[in-house]
């Protein structure tokens, strides 16, 4: 059974700011060419100048570029592999057009795609263009599998280095921690080199008999931002965050050194890649604890349908049965729209499809209740047990579409249980059926998740106290004026400030959340923001790896 996938991507507009220490392009403190030529000799023909992926279809045109381009234009892996290529097109084009079907005889503009990229192959690549950033002081972006919904992996003349091509995914069944005290227990774990996808991690943990907490998606990088923000899943309420999985970060930090750290060296560091986001400098290898098989595992798909006059109805009684389901220790997806909910439930480590079938009976009473009075609606389950967590990824590599190529923008926040009771779940139904913007619901907190301290790790600690990462969405198409996107995204901002006010105290997931955020500090990362920041300026006093929103930005 394919798992299903949420494709909606989230960003805004994207600019270097003025506020960046570190020299940019065309500014006179930019390296000569003859600077670059040397850099490109040391890294034995690596470096690149990078142009947004569509710009083989114009002027002046590479037609067969241009057919692999148009070919592969939804593939993220493909996207992931080119030094111009991103997920999200907000942050590939900005608000520069460079429309894969567009004018031909129209030059693509750079975008927001670095202008040199750095394709390095090994960790010792990563240490010469590191240190390159290092001595000329320019902005640097990192990116990996190209998934960052907020834009920090791009920017306008800055210089890139992508970590795809860092392979490698070792299983250590009995592993101490370097640095750790004579008679440190061992324990299982997986390493995962930078440039990794979480589906090939999934089906290398399967043939090795463990499973490893990793992002709901086959083309998330497993060892890059998603775990550099936090890291959510759908094994997280029953085995935590991917920050709480991570044991160790290999990372060549903004002064070009290699470091290795753990709980027992470079501790302050270690804390702060569990979390922070990026800025730190550049991660090559994280290693993860891995847990036992899973033996069964059920899944549900809901399908409800309804007349408009029933949706703040139907709403409500799902928003409900919300901290139910976390009771139970289920996970899942959820997207209620006017015309109905989809949702997809899992239930870890269980066979009892029955169980997860009678969480839902208040829905079921609510639409024969409707139907009963004139008001038709259905809800219709589809499930069943799977014998592994790989079960939910038997789709293609080559064919799966998860929604890359988009132009698309979200705001979130974190949500506790008790937002969904009382009168607040009546409130909160209100509003979402008002909103210009649909919803997806990911439940993916509770549980384990909420037995780690709040200051453990450098995400938001109200993480520790949720249940819930609720998400509002919008986007627009490639011929939409600027003037009107604008508009969208100022609308995308104000309705989420406007929905923080049902979770005071609640933050937002900083892969996941609204770029324009204005108290954006306090949102992503709460009371652990001054320390995040003082770490910041131990290892990046420069800001070489500073992007907008990231940490020690208002510098």
């Amino acid at each position: 059974m394919a798992i299903v996938l949420w494709a909606v991507v989230f960003a805004t507009l994207g600019v270097v700011s003025a506020r960046e220490k570190a020299c940019t392009y065309p500014s006179s403190c930019w390296p000569s060419e003859a600077n670059w030529k040397s850099l490109n000799s040391t890294l034995n023909g690596a470096l690149v100048r990078a142009f947004p992926v569509a710009s083989p279809c114009h002027a002046p045109v590479n037609q067969d570029a241009c057919d692999i381009a148009k070919k592969n234009w939804t593939n993220e892996f493909w996207r992931a592999q080119q030094p111009g290529g991103y997920f999200d097109l907000n942050w590939e084009n900005g608000d520069n057009l460079c429309d894969i079907n567009g004018n031909a005889s129209l030059p693509c503009t750079q975008g927001l795609v670095p202008y040199y990229v750095a394709q390095v192959n090994n960790v010792d690549d990563v240490k010469k263009a590191v240190k390159f950033a290092h001595d000329h002081k320019i902005s640097t972006r990192v990116k990996g599998a190209s998934h960052d919904f907020l834009g920090r992996s791009s920017g306008n003349g800055t210089f890139g280095i992508s970590t795809i091509k860092l392979k490698g995914i070792e299983f250590v069944d009995s592993f101490t921690l370097p640095g750790a005290p004579p008679g440190t227990t061992p324990e299982s774990v997986v390493h995962i080199a930078a440039g990794e996808h979480w589906i090939h991690v999934n089906r290398a943990a399967d043939s090795h008999g463990v499973i490893v907490v990793g992002g709901t998606s086959y083309s998330v990088g497993a060892a890059g931002g998603w775990v550099l923000g936090g890291g959510h899943s759908s094994l997280s309420p029953q085995y935590g965050l991917g920050v709480d999985n991570v044991v160790q970060f290999e990372i060549v930090t903004p002064d070009g050194q290699f470091r290795v750290a753990n709980k027992y060296q470079e501790k302050d560091l270690f804390w702060a890649l569990r979390g922070g986001g990026p800025g730190f400098g550049v991660v090559t290898k994280v290693t993860y604890k891995t847990h036992p098989p899973i033996k069964a595992l059920t899944v549900m798909i809901v399908n409800a349908t309804y007349t408009n006059t029933s949706f703040t109805g139907f709403l409500r009684k799902y928003l409900a049965l919300q901290p139910t389901l976390s009771a139970h220790n289920v996970s899942g997806y959820s997207y209620p729209t006017a015309n109905g909910i989809v949702a997809q439930l899992f239930a870890h480590n269980s066979a009892n499809l029955t169980a997860l079938n009678s969480t839902l009976k208040p829905m079921f009473d609510f639409a024969q209740s409707e139907t009963n009075n004139g008001r038709p609606a259905r809800i219709e389950t589809q499930g069943g047990v799977l014998p592994s967590y790989l079960s939910l990824f038997d789709d293609d590599i080559a064919t799966v579409d998860e929604g890359a190529g988009k132009y698309s923008i979200m705001g979130s926040r974190l949500a506790p249980a008790s937002a969904f009771q009382g009168d607040k779940v009546q409130k909160l139904a209100d509003f979402v059926a008002k909103s210009p913007f649909n919803m997806l619901m990911t439940l993916v907190a509770g549980n384990k998740v909420s037995q780690v301290a709040g200051d453990a790790t450098a995400i938001h600690p109200s993480w520790r106290k949720a249940i819930h990462h609720l998400i509002l969405m919008a986007g627009w198409e490639n011929n939409q004026p600027i003037p009107a996107r604008n508009l969208i995204r100022s609308a995308l901002t104000n309705t989420t400030q406007e929905f923080a006010k049902f979770f005071p105290g609640f933050g937002s997931y900083v892969n996941e959340g609204d770029i324009n955020e204005p108290k954006w500090q306090e949102t992503f990362w709460g009371s652990n923001y001054p320390r995040l920041k003082s770490i910041k300026k131990r290892y990046d006093p420069q800001g070489i790896f500073t992007c907008f929103h990231c940490v020690g930005y208002e510098d």
